[in-house]
């Protein structure tokens, strides 16, 4: 169990929390994930803890920071996640990869805030960076179509979506519109990046409030 959570943490549910970013969270986030900026400062960030059933049945506590605005939802979408036993592989902070967003993906890591640039673009805001986006279960739900092909390189094989097609181990778990991830995401306000028509990017979920909306990119 994860013990960064002070005497703002609020518990929704039995190990579904979320509290302000605490002085040990800062020192494990400070010049990894988070960057000193305009648009968001630790008082806009929450830290929240999970439980999830990984794919092989196991029940885990995962960690993620989120923007406040979104944090009572959040909670509220991976403790119904929890309820189905929705299989899910890791919860880990992106700082665990040296806020290497390729290399989250590639270990299949469910994540929230990583202050950055959307890839490729000209210096804008990725909707990670301020904590308002969700990638879940990267490797089995990669970004496709974009201008860098299929991410995370290692999801390939989940490019094909069609279940019955895809060689993929992990394919019954991949997410399409309207199954149940779909429906809990979007029961709390959160739209899909598998809907885009530039590209797909299946793994993604992101809720933005009117204030941040001229802020970001709605890709990545």
């Amino acid at each position: 169990m994860f013990n960064y959570t002070d005497a703002s943490s609020k518990t929704m549910y039995d190990g579904f929390s979320y509290s302000k970013i605490t002085k040990t969270v800062k020192e494990r986030i400070k010049g990894v994930s988070y960057h000193k900026n305009r648009y968001i400062t630790y008082k806009d960030l929450r830290y929240v803890t999970v439980r999830y059933y990984n794919y092989k049945g196991k029940e885990k506590t995962g960690e993620m920071i989120v923007n406040k605005a979104i944090a009572e939802d959040v909670v509220n979408v991976f403790y119904e996640l929890y309820k189905i036993k929705y299989p899910i592989r890791r919860i880990e902070l992106v700082d665990k990869y040296g806020a290497d967003d390729n290399q989250s993906m590639r270990a299949d890591n469910t994540s929230c805030f990583n202050y950055r640039e959307i890839a490729g673009s000209n210096g804008s805001l990725s909707m990670h960076g301020l904590g308002l986006a969700i990638d879940i279960n990267p490797r089995i739900n990669p970004c496709v179509g974009g201008a860098h092909g299929i991410v995370p390189d290692n999801g390939r094989v989940y490019a094909e979506r069609n279940v019955n097609k895809c060689r993929g181990r992990y394919r019954t778990n991949m997410i399409h519109k309207n199954d149940k991830a779909y429906k809990i995401f979007k029961k709390y306000g959160f739209s899909w990046g598998g809907n885009w028509k530039s590209m797909k990017d299946y793994q993604h979920f992101y809720k933005v409030p009117p204030k941040y909306r001229n802020v970001s990119g709605y890709e990545w």
